[in-house]
C-alpha cells in the first residue's frame, strides 16, 4: 500500500490541519464506522448510480476513516481507490481497514484542503461525500476535484439536505453548513460537468452525479 503526501513539509501539514476546526474529529472514528450508519447511508446506493468500472482509478476526497473508500476498493478490484484526507490520523484507520479486508488496491493520500497531490486528468472518478460542508471554499474544492478527472470522468457529490424547521438537528451538520443541491449542481456544470442524476439518496442526504 502506497502513501502519498502533499508536497508541503510535515510542519506545514500540521498547521494546515489545526486551522480547520470544523473538520470531523478523529475521536469520532468509531461512530463514523458504526454498522448502524448503513441505515442512513449505504455506500452501495451511491455506487449503483455512478458509471464505475472495476478497472478504474477513483478518489474518495475527504475519506475520513474510509468507510466509503473500502466499499469502493472492493468494487475496484482491478483498479485503485485513492483515500484522500487532510488528517493523517484518519488515513491510518483507512490502512487498518484495508489490511483487515485484504485489499491491496487502496492508496492513502495526505492533502491540503483544496490541493490534492495527484496529477491532472489522472482519475476516472471522484467522490466528495460529506466533505463540502466542512470546506472553507466548497466550489474551489469541486474545481480541484474536476482537475483530476479524465475527459470522460465522473464526479459524485453527497451532501446533507437542507434542514426543515428550526431547532437543533438530530443528525448531520448545522443548518448553516448545509449546501443547497441546486448550488452544487450549478458549480459542477460551470466546470463543464454534465449532470447524470440529482436526487435524494436517503432521508437526510442527496447525491449529484
Amino acid at each position: 500500500m502506497r502513501v502519498i503526501s502533499s508536497p508541503s513539509t510535515e510542519q506545514e501539514q500540521t498547521r494546515k490541519t489545526t486551522r480547520m476546526p470544523t473538520k470531523t474529529s478523529v475521536k469520532r472514528v468509531d461512530a463514523l464506522l458504526h454498522p448502524r450508519l448503513e441505515e442512513s447511508f449505504d455506500p452501495q446506493s451511491m455506487i449503483a448510480l455512478v458509471p464505475i468500472h472495476s478497472d478504474q482509478k477513483v478518489a474518495d476526497i475527504g475519506a475520513g476513516p474510509g468507510r466509503l473508500s473500502i466499499a469502493l476498493a472492493k468494487y475496484l478490484y482491478m483498479g485503485t481507490c485513492y483515500a484522500v484526507d487532510v488528517q493523517k490520523e484518519m488515513l491510518e484507520h483507512v490502512r487498518e481497514q484495508a489490511k483487515v479486508a485484504r485489499l491491496g488496491n487502496v492508496e492513502t493520500v495526505v492533502s491540503k484542503e483544496n490541493q490534492v497531490p495527484l496529477d491532472d486528468e489522472s482519475l476516472d472518478g471522484v467522490v466528495l461525500s460529506d466533505v463540502l460542508n466542512e470546506a472553507s471554499r466548497p466550489k474551489t474544492l469541486i474545481k480541484e476535484a474536476a482537475r483530476l478527472l479524465k475527459k470522460y470522468g465522473w464526479m459524485a457529490i453527497i451532501e446533507w439536505l437542507p434542514a426543515e424547521g428550526k431547532g437543533k438537528l438530530a443528525v448531520g451538520p448545522a443548518a448553516s453548513k448545509r449546501l443547497a443541491q441546486e448550488d452544487m449542481r450549478a458549480a459542477m456544470e460551470t466546470l463543464g460537468l454534465r449532470t447524470l442524476t440529482s436526487r435524494q439518496l436517503t432521508h437526510h442526504r442527496y447525491v449529484i452525479v
